[in-house]
């Protein structure tokens, strides 16, 4: 129930924000976090495959968060069957220059944590294993982007 209390509590910021597109993830939890703005200004929503999280690795890990931070130290480094910070990264920015290329002009994307500080680091290198564990749920930022690129971010 949380959740849903928290994607309504979107509805009014994100309506002062002017919204004018929904971009969202292929996962569940993230098309239902926007789905109540979607619902109550009646814009559709386009899923974008390359904004889902990143897969740490084949197999459930039980020190994930070891090699999460380890990721971060290293943008290069990936578990066995995983993806690196870097491979991420690389995939946030094709769905930004998708939504950069729409005819949105403040349009809102819907990922998960690790893609976010990815490509949040990218921009800010001070942005790591801290900042992404302290990431709220949700947590809205502002992108930025410059010749398709991210260049600065806020907090909103």
């Amino acid at each position: 129930m949380l959740g849903h209390q928290q994607a309504q509590n979107l509805i009014p910021i994100l309506t002062v924000l002017k919204i004018d597109a929904l971009f969202t993830s292929p996962y569940l939890r993230a098309s239902a976090t926007i789905a109540p703005y979607a619902g109550a200004t009646d814009l559709g929503i386009t899923t974008l495959p390359d904004l889902h999280e990143r897969v740490l690795a084949k197999h459930s890990l039980t020190d994930w968060q070891t090699h999460i931070a380890q990721s971060f130290d290293d943008f290069n480094y990936s578990c066995p069957g995983g993806e690196s910070m870097k491979t991420t990264c690389d995939r946030a920015i094709k769905a930004l220059t998708i939504i950069a290329n729409s005819n949105a002009t403040f349009p809102a994307a819907v990922s998960h944590g690790n893609l976010i500080a990815a490509t949040l680091n990218r921009i800010d290198r001070s942005f790591g294993f801290e900042k992404w564990q302290s990431m709220g749920n949700p947590e809205l930022f502002k992108l930025t982007l410059v010749a398709g690129l991210p260049s600065s971010f806020e907090i909103l």
